[in-house]
């Protein structure tokens, strides 16, 4: 265990880490569905009718974590094996390279190399799992594990205000459609850049006993297979992954959503993004004071789950902007609550030893579900711009199905405090 000076600087850099590749992402909220569905864009976007734009949006969110589904394993396996550090500054440089390329496709439009861009930063991205197993390596007990996985969240939260709000506010100050769709792109490289120096300068090593299991290079694929075959966390995963599924659905399509039926600004919805990401705050925090004095927590993540299926429907067939922002308000302050327990449940479930692995494991669902969703959405949104919506209300509700089916309480380890 690493002293308590370096602790808190190792931390901080994690935090930093956590921030930065949230606020990298986050920042191009306002201006995706401007690319590919907005006049701002149609030079990027030259030959391909209106309803197949949609589709080709799809296929630009699905980039990303396929991307991540493939080097999210390969990072935390090899953290285990070899250390945290050298994987973090690496990925980190990758990153910063890739949103270069977006910001390069943009000023150059090409299409194809902005695609590019986007699976180069996907592919840094799988170091979230490394940043969920360095906070498992600095952690004395499961109550600090949980308090940190919160302030992760919290962190992830603070991003989706900040990023949002940077990126409209920012574009929106040019004139030229090129430099404002280009510029939260840049602002990723320097973001990026800034993060490397955080942690070539603050981070220490955490992990004292490397392990010796065979590294495996299909282990995004494995993943999958070993989360639906061990019967004991099997349900575990399956709420995770239909969780995720609906909030991935509605968060990647929120934009393009908000442009299509309210004729939305890159400003305004940049700035509607960071009013969600305030909510996102509050309800993680709610969620560490509750979670604290309730006895049954996976009744509070099934009351989650619920609300967020029915707080989308109001959503997505609420015609007024104001009903659309409260649905949206509320799934949003759920999804923030209920996302630290699952992490901290996932971690629980496999030894000390091996939590970059088994936090990849999550990593992994949580990519695929990344992937999955803009894939099947974007078919479904040109026949319906609720369509993702009502998915995400179904996926919501089939994850609180799952849940109550469940024969051992997959959040016990809250009652074990």
């Amino acid at each position: 265990m690493i002293g308590a000076k370096d602790k808190k600087k190792t931390l901080s850099s994690i935090f930093v880490t956590f921030g930065v590749s949230t606020l990298a992402a986050t920042i191009l909220f306002p201006v995706l569905a401007h690319i590919f569905l907005g006049k701002e864009g149609e030079y990027l976007m030259v030959g391909i009718p209106r309803p197949y734009r949609e589709l080709v949006l799809g296929l630009f969110l699905a980039s990303f974590p396929l991307a991540q589904f493939i080097t999210g394993p390969l990072m935390g396996d090899y953290s285990d094996k070899k250390g945290r550090r050298g994987v973090f500054v690496l990925s980190v440089i990758i990153e910063a390279v890739g949103y270069l390329l977006c910001a390069l496709s943009i000023h150059l439009g090409m299409l194809w190399l902005l695609f590019v861009g986007r699976i180069i930063t996907g592919f840094a991205a799988g170091n979230t799992s490394v940043c969920l197993a360095t906070i498992v390596d600095v952690s004395e007990d499961d109550q600090q594990k949980v308090r940190y996985f919160g302030m992760g969240s919290a962190v992830i939260g603070l991003m989706f205000v900040l990023g949002p709000f940077l990126g409209g506010r920012l574009a929106s100050i040019f004139t030229d459609p090129i430099l404002t769709l280009a510029m939260p792109m840049w602002i990723g490289v320097a973001v990026s850049i800034f993060n490397i120096f955080v942690l070539v300068l603050f981070f220490k090593e955490t992990k004292s006993t490397l392990c010796e299991h065979p590294f495996d290079i299909l282990g995004s694929v494995h993943n999958i297979q070993q989360a639906f075959r061990i019967g004991q966390v099997r349900d575990l995963y399956l709420v995770y992954f239909f969780f995720l599924f609906g909030w991935n659905m509605i968060y990647q399509f929120l934009p393009a959503f908000l442009v299509d039926n309210f004729t939305m600004s890159i400003k305004s919805v940049g700035v509607l993004g960071a009013i969600f990401g305030c909510i996102w705050i509050i309800g993680t925090l709610l969620m560490q004071k509750i979670a604290s004095h309730v006895q049954n927590t996976q009744k509070l993540v099934l009351f989650g789950l619920i609300a967020i299926s029915f707080s989308v429907i109001i959503a997505a067939f609420g015609r007024d902007l104001r009903i659309f922002v409260l649905g949206i308000s509320l799934v949003v302050l759920f999804s923030g609550a209920v996302w630290p327990i699952f992490t901290a449940a996932i971690s629980k479930s496999a030894e000390q030893g091996v939590q970059g692995k088994v936090l990849a494991l999550s990593q992994s669902i949580q990519s695929f579900s990344m992937m999955l969703a803009p894939l099947i959405g974007g078919f479904f949104l040109h026949k319906h711009g609720a369509m993702p919506f009502v998915l995400t209300a179904i996926s919501s509700l089939f994850a609180g199905a799952v849940l109550l089916r469940a024969k051992k309480a997959v959040f016990r380890f809250y009652q074990d405090r």
